[in-house]
Formats: structure tokens, sequence, C-alpha cells
């Protein structure tokens, strides 16, 4: 394996290697990625959750001084945010497409989710 040089005589489609490619991917893809789209929702649901964390604790509903004891609101506050931005944002991304795409939406496919495998 490895390259090769083209000869004189050898051609080169652009058109005909897309569309080889372009099949290739549709065989593999035989319906939407079921793992990718259950861990998307989990991280949406879990960022949701922790961004919730964060606006009771900045704004007192929950006692950050109980469960951290002796560092104030705002550690544990930037905490529950990194941590929940960081789960929230590609959740909802994936989430979205896959949403759009189950509804038909132009411009959305299930090929545009990357897969997962577990």
């Amino acid at each position: 394996g490895g390259w090769s040089r083209m000869g004189l005589g050898d051609s080169w489609d652009v058109e005909e290697q897309e569309e080889t490619d372009r099949a290739r991917l549709i065989s593999q893809r035989q319906g939407p990625p079921i793992h990718s789209i259950v861990l998307a929702v989990t991280l949406f649901l879990v960022g949701t959750g922790l961004l919730i964390v964060c606006i009771l604790i900045s704004t007192g509903g929950i006692d950050a001084d109980y469960f951290f004891p002796g560092q104030g609101w705002k550690q544990p506050a930037f905490t529950f945010l990194a941590l929940g931005l960081v789960s929230f944002v590609p959740g909802f991304y994936i989430a979205r497409i896959a949403f759009y795409a189950w509804r038909g939406e132009p411009g959305f496919s299930f090929s545009q989710i990357p897969s997962v495998r577990m």
C-alpha cells in the first residue's frame, strides 16, 4: 500500500471519487446513530442540571457554605458553571441536529452526527 506515481495515460476523476466516497458513507450508515444520540441527550440533561445548580448557588437558593464550608459561593458556582457548559454545549448541539434530522428539516441529516462506539 501507499502512494504510487500516476502515468501519463492515467486519469483521476474527482467526481467519480466523490461519488464512491459518498456511497461508502451511505452504506456504512443504516439509521440514526442511537449511541451518539443517547450520549448527547445525557450530556444535555447533565449540563442543564449543573447549570441550574450553579444558578441556585449564585442566587442563594442552595447554601454553598453547607456543602463547601469556608469557600464562599463563587468557587462552587464557577465550578458548576464550567462543568455545566462543558456538558451542555456539545449535548445541545448534537441533540439539535438529531431532532431536526428526525423531523426531516432540509440541511440536517443523521450523517452529520459523529458515531460513538460503546
